[in-house]
C-alpha cells in the first residue's frame, strides 16, 4: 500500500504543476487568478487526476505507456515547469503552516481536519487489503488494468469480450498507472480512496470561509453512510466517476459564482473523466450544457474559452468514443446503432436487464412517469431508499431548503439537477440503486452548498456576537501549557481506549465470528482470520488450495475461480471447474464427471433461491443441480462453514 501511495502521489503531484500553469494561463485577467493556495491544492485534485489521465490516454493510444517513455516525459515537463512545480510545493508548505499558526492562536479545527484525514487515509488503507467479494472486480476493472499494463496502452478488444473489452476505460486506466508500479490490485484500491478524498476536498474547499469546520460537516453528511463509505477502498469506478461527475457540476457552480474561467475549464476536464469512464454519464454532458446555456445565449462565456474547455473535454473522453466509431462503427457501442460482435439475442438479453429491476422484489414499481402511479412509486422510493431511518439525509435535505430560503438564485440551479439525476435515474436506469450513486452524492453536496450559503448570511452576527465571546476561550487553549498538555491528553485517552476495548473484545483470545472491521484496522485480528470468519467462501476455497484439491465442482458461484484465485494470493492452480462447464442437457453425467475428473462439489444454502436462478440462467440451474443430485448418494460432507457452505468428496467407485 505504501507503494502504492508514493504512486498516487506523485501522479497527482505531476497533475497539479501542469494544472497550476493551466490555470494562472486562463485566469490571467482576473483580479485574483487564484483564490488562495489552499484552495489550488483542495480543488485541484480531481483536474489533476483528471490532466494525468488525459497524458496517460494519449501515450496508451500510441502504446507508449513504457517506464522508458514516461519517466523521461515527466522528469522533462516538470523541468520544463520548475517555476509551478516549486509554486505547488510551496503552497503544500503554506497548508501545513497555516495549520500551525491556527492552532497556536487557539483553532483546532485545522489540526483536527488534518488528523482525521490521516486516520481515515489509514482506515480505508487496511480495509483496501480484503479482497472483493463483487465478482466485477475480477472479472472486468482488474483484468482491464492488468491488459493496459501488458499492451502498454490500448487493443480492441481491451480483454475477451466485445462489450467489456471496448467500454470507456477512462479509470481502468488511472488503476493501471497505479498498478504498473504496485503490481497488486490495491494499487486500484489506493487511486479510489484518493479520488474520494479529492472530491470531499473539493466540496470542503467551496466553503467561503472556516474550510476546516467545512470538513466535519462533509463528514457527517456523507461519511456516515456506508452506501459511500464502504466502496471507498473496492477497485470499481461507480464511486470514482460518480465523483467525477459531480465534481463537474461543483466546479460549473464556482464558475457562476466567480466567473474565473478556470473553474469552467475544471469543470470541462473533470466532466471529460466522468464521460470517458462510463456511458451512463453522458447525461451529465446534457444536464450542465442545459445549466450553462444562459451564460452561452447572453454571451457571458467567450468564444476561446469554450473552445479551451472543449478541447480538454475531447482530450480526456474523446479517445473511447472515437476509436469506438472508427473501429466498430458506434461511438457508443453497443448502443443504438449497432452491436458488431454481439448477437441480438445478447444485446435484447442485455436491455432487458438494464431497463429492469435487479431485485425481483422491486418489479412492481411503476417507472412511467406519465402516470399518477409512476410519481407515487417514485416518492416512495425516494423516501424509503434514500431518506428513511438516514439522520443525516433529512439534515441535508433541511439545508437545501434552508439555502434557498436565504440564496433561491445561487442555489435553485443545483438543487434542480438533483431532482433531474434522480428522475433520469428512476425513469431509464432503475436496475440498481448504485446508478443512483452520483444524484445522491450531489444531494448532499448540495446540502453542503445550502449550509456554506446559510453561514455566509450569519457572518456578521457570527463575527460581532460569537467571536468575542470565545475569544477569552481561544487565549486558553494558545497558551503554551495547553497546547503541550493537549496532544498528551489524546494521546493517553487513545491508549486507553484501545486497552479498553482489547480487554472488553477478549485481548488475545478475541473471538473472530465477533470481531469487527475496526478491530482489524486496530490490529487485534488478521485479515486472513476476518475474512474467514465474515467472507462467504473466503474459508472454504482457502481450504480448498491449501489442500490441493481437484477438481471442484461449484456451478453456484458466478466468479467461483476469480475468487478462489483472488483468495489465495493471485495463485490460480486450476483447482475449480470453471462454473459454465456443465454438461449437454440429456447427455451422461457420469461420463462428464469422469472426463473433467471431478472430485469434490460444493453446495451453498441458497442453491434453489429464484434469485441464484435467475443469475446463473434457470437452464444451467436444472442442469447444475441435476448433477448435484446425481453424485450425493455417493457423497460425504468433509467441510461445513459458519455460511452454510458445504464441501462434498465424491466417491465415483463407493456404491449409492
Amino acid at each position: 500500500m505504501i507503494v502504492g501511495w508514493c504512486t498516487v502521489l506523485s501522479i497527482i503531484l505531476w497533475g497539479l504543476v501542469i494544472d497550476r500553469g493551466l490555470v494562472a494561463w486562463l485566469n490571467r485577467r482576473c483580479d485574483q487568478p487564484f483564490r488562495d493556495s489552499i484552495d489550488s491544492l483542495f480543488s485541484g485534485i480531481l483536474p489533476a487526476l483528471a490532466i494525468s489521465g488525459g497524458a496517460a490516454t494519449i501515450l496508451g493510444a500510441f502504446h507508449g505507456l513504457r517506464w522508458e517513455i514516461v519517466v523521461p516525459i515527466v522528469a522533462v515537463s516538470m523541468i520544463w515547469r520548475r517555476r509551478d512545480l516549486v509554486a505547488v510545493l510551496y503552497d503544500l508548505g503554506s497548508l501545513f503552516r497555516k495549520i500551525a499558526a491556527e492552532t497556536k492562536i487557539g483553532n483546532p479545527f485545522p489540526v483536527l481536519a488534518a488528523l482525521i484525514c490521516i486516520v481515515l487515509c489509514y482506515v480505508w488503507s487496511v480495509l483496501a487489503l480484503f479482497p472483493p467479494s463483487i465478482a466485477d472486480v475480477w472479472v472486468f476493472h482488474v483484468p482491464l488494468a492488468n491488459s493496459i499494463i501488458e499492451h502498454a496502452g490500448f487493443v480492441s478488444p481491451q480483454i475477451d469480450h466485445p462489450f467489456y473489452g471496448n467500454i470507456p476505460l477512462f479509470f481502468n486506466l488511472l488503476f493501471a498507472l497505479v498498478m504498473m508500479v504496485s503490481g497488486h490490485w490495491t494499487g486500484a484500491a489506493t487511486m479510489n480512496i484518493a479520488i474520494f478524498f479529492g472530491f470531499l476536498f473539493l466540496l470542503s474547499s467551496c466553503a467561503s470561509r472556516w474550510r476546516a469546520c467545512g470538513f466535519f460537516l462533509v463528514a457527517a453528511l456523507i461519511l456516515s453512510i456506508p452506501f459511500f463509505r464502504g466502496s471507498v477502498g473496492e477497485p470499481m469506478t461507480d464511486l470514482a466517476r460518480s465523483c467525477f461527475s459531480v465534481a463537474a457540476v461543483l466546479f460549473l457552480w464556482r464558475y457562476l459564482e466567480t466567473r474565473r474561467p478556470a473553474e469552467l475549464f475544471h469543470c470541462a476536464l473533470v466532466l471529460g473523466g466522468a464521460v470517458g469512464g462510463k456511458y451512463t454519464e453522458l447525461q451529465m454532458v446534457g444536464i450542465i450544457g442545459l445549466a450553462l446555456m444562459p451564460a452561452l445565449i447572453k454571451g457571458r462565456v467567450s468564444l476561446p474559452l469554450f473552445l479551451s474547455c472543449f478541447c480538454a473535454f475531447l482530450a480526456v473522453a474523446g479517445y473511447w468514443y472515437v476509436k469506438n466509431l472508427i473501429i466498430l462503427g458506434n461511438p457508443i457501442y453497443p448502443f443504438l446503432f449497432g452491436h458488431p460482435g454481439l448477437t441480438d439475442a445478447w444485446m435484447a438479453d442485455y436491455a432487458l436487464e438494464l431497463g429492469r429491476a435487479f431485485d425481483p422484489a422491486n418489479r412492481h414499481f411503476v417507472t412511467n412517469l406519465a402516470t399518477l402511479q409512476g410519481w407515487q412509486d417514485f416518492l416512495y422510493i425516494l423516501y424509503d431508499w434514500f431518506l428513511a431511518r438516514k439522520p443525516n439525509a433529512f439534515l441535508a435535505l433541511a439545508l437545501i431548503l434552508a439555502g434557498l430560503a436565504v440564496a433561491f438564485r445561487r442555489i435553485a440551479f443545483l438543487a434542480a439537477i438533483v431532482a433531474a439525476m434522480f428522475v433520469i435515474w428512476y425513469t431509464v436506469m432503475f436496475n440498481h440503486i448504485r446508478w443512483a450513486t452520483p444524484a445522491y452524492l450531489l444531494f448532499f453536496s448540495t446540502g453542503f452548498i445550502g449550509a456554506s450559503l446559510v453561514r455566509e448570511r450569519l457572518d456578521k452576527w457570527l463575527d460581532r456576537r460569537i467571536l468575542p465571546q470565545i475569544a477569552p476561550l481561544a487565549k486558553i487553549v494558545s497558551s503554551p501549557a495547553c497546547m503541550v498538555a493537549s496532544p498528551v491528553v489524546v494521546s493517553l485517552l487513545a491508549g486507553g481506549l484501545w486497552i479498553s476495548h482489547w480487554y472488553q473484545v477478549g485481548g488475545g483470545d478475541i473471538d473472530p465470528v465477533k470481531a469487527e472491521e475496526f478491530d482489524v484496522v486496530l490490529g487485534m485480528i488478521s485479515v486472513d482470520e476476518y475474512m474467514e470468519s465474515h467472507r462467504e467462501a473466503y474459508f472454504m476455497y482457502r481450504y480448498i488450495a491449501e489442500h490441493d484439491l481437484r477438481t471442484v465442482f461449484q456451478p453456484f458461484d458466478t466468479a467461483n475461480t476469480l475468487l478462489s484465485a483472488a483468495y489465495n494470493g493471485g495463485r490460480d492452480g486450476g483447482w475449480q471447474l470453471p462454473r459454465y462447464v456443465l454438461p449437454i442437457a440429456g447427455s451422461d453425467i457420469d461420463a462428464f464427471i469422469r472426463d473433467n475428473d471431478i472430485g469434490y462439489f460444493i453446495v451453498p444454502p441458497d442453491a434453489g433461491s429464484a434469485f441464484l436462478a435467475e443469475r446463473i440462467g434457470e437452464d444451467k440451474m436444472v442442469m447444475a443441480n441435476s448433477v448435484v443430485a446425481h453424485m450425493m448418494p455417493r457423497s460425504s460432507v468433509i467441510l461445513t462453514d459458519r455460511f452454510g457452505w458445504k464441501l462434498y468428496r465424491f466417491d465415483a467407485d463407493r456404491a449409492p
